[in-house]
């Protein structure tokens, strides 16, 4: 699953030449060389990717946070003092005019995990789906 999603949602996989490590349904990319931990009591034995449930991946917040723009194949860009910028923060649902969805390459379909950027920083992950961005960012980190 986690193949998959970094098929359709990335341009290339970040993680490079680390191993990829699953814990239960949670998947880590765990440095390359890394000794083993048999024995050990790790909480997070690399960076945290995401999880896979009933044969779907879901991507993590931290994966979103180590992505650089040009990484994710949809993008959505906001200006720091545009309105809906601060209503992504919050947990809103937004509307996006046509073209404000940017795709790494041409036929690269619409529906899809997109990365949000806010003056070209990453900030989390949304669905992206027929003119809206159903948001991810995750509800602990949303402003009230």
């Amino acid at each position: 699953a986690l193949v998959r999603f970094a098929a359709e949602q990335l341009a290339a996989a970040p993680y490079g030449a680390a191993e990829l490590e699953c814990r239960g349904e949670h998947v880590y990319a765990a440095p390359a060389g890394l000794p083993p931990l048999d024995g050990i009591r790790v909480i997070r034995p690399g960076w945290y990717l995401g999880s896979v449930t009933k044969q779907r991946f879901t991507p993590s917040h931290a994966l979103a946070m180590g992505l650089r723009a040009e990484e994710a194949l949809r993008t959505v860009m906001f200006t720091a003092d545009d309105p809906r910028a601060v209503r992504y923060l919050k947990g809103e649902t937004l509307e996006l005019a046509p073209g404000e969805l940017r795709t790494a390459a041409e036929g690269v379909p619409a529906k899809g995990y997109a990365l949000v950027c806010i003056d070209g920083y990453p900030v989390g992950w949304a669905k992206a789906q027929d003119g809206m961005l159903k948001n991810e960012y995750p509800p602990g980190w949303r402003w009230t």
